[in-house]
């Protein structure tokens, strides 16, 4: 249960969120909003690191909570976003996991944008007889800024100030 570490995508649940807020906020001169949001995770996953690249059913939310501030083409958000899951293999293998995010999004319409993400995930893997046989221990930190400089909304070579992306994982 790799979560991407990369700038906020047209797709991601987060800017979903946003979206969904913007228009009401956008009329008035600020707004604070609380964000809750609980979404299934995918029926399906791999779990490569430390153990094959195998794909098992999965059962999981994630839950996003924080709190979104609007005022007129400016978005702060700040929150967590918590990963619970079990994925149960073919070979009677059974991964239970779960991962907390800190995140914090700043985004001056046409201006900079910075946004970081803080993750740290730990996994139990239990073998078909149900005896715990390994855990898993992930750290993922990402912080980018980037200045939009043709306004596109989207970050384009040459416009990226500052890339930070580290990931690294324990098996034990």
């Amino acid at each position: 249960m790799r979560r991407a570490v990369a700038v906020l995508s047209a797709t991601s649940p987060l800017v979903a969120v946003l979206a969904g807020f913007a228009p009401a906020a956008a009329a008035a001169p600020a707004a604070v909003l609380p964000v809750h949001d609980v979404t299934p995770l995918p029926a399906v996953e791999s779990l490569p690191e430390c153990l094959d690249a195998g794909v098992g059913s999965q059962t999981g939310t994630e839950t996003l909570d924080g709190q979104l501030v609007i005022a007129g083409s400016t978005f702060n958000f700040r929150g967590t976003s918590t990963l619970e899951y079990t994925v149960r293999f073919d070979d009677g293998t059974v991964v239970t996991g779960s991962a907390v995010e800190h995140l914090s999004f700043h985004a001056a319409g046409g201006g900079t944008t910075v946004q970081t993400s803080a993750i740290q995930e730990r996994r139990v893997i239990v073998d078909a007889e149900g005896r715990p046989v390994g855990t898993v221990t992930i750290h993922a930190v990402s912080h980018v800024t980037y200045a939009d400089a043709n306004h596109n909304g989207q970050p384009d070579p040459g416009e990226f100030r500052s890339v930070v992306d580290r990931f690294f994982f324990t098996c034990r």
